[in-house]
């Protein structure tokens, strides 16, 4: 019996949006395999789907990938090597943090709470 899939969300990015999200998580892939000699951990295996989802040209992402996207370019986004594309990574972190929320279910108020 096939295992159900991870519900997922679909993204409206601009062409630059995709391109700069598709460069930090290659980056991000990239530092670690040149990394043999530093402290440089693997990145989740959540952000090489995410690559390989926008690689196909999709933007239709699972909770976990959108996760290891915002940490990533939370990550990216405090670096000085990219500081011309802060606006960018801005944007992108405001979009899929708004993905994120819409895709977490409204926690339940307990009589306490009201």
């Amino acid at each position: 019996m096939p295992t159900p899939s991870a519900p997922s969300v679909a993204l409206s990015l601009t062409r630059d949006e995709e391109w700069t999200l598709h460069h930090v998580l290659l980056d991000r892939i990239e530092a670690e395999l040149t990394a043999a000699t530093t402290d440089i951990d693997p990145p989740p295996l959540a952000v090489y789907t995410a690559f390989d989802t926008l690689d196909a040209g999709t933007t239709r992402f699972t909770d976990a990938e959108l996760e290891a996207m915002r940490d990533v370019l939370g990550e990216y986004h405090h670096r000085t090597d990219w500081c011309v594309e802060r606006d960018r990574l801005e944007q992108l972190l405001r979009t899929l943090t708004r993905a994120l929320e819409r895709t977490r279910p409204a926690r339940d108020h307990s009589l306490a709470d009201d």
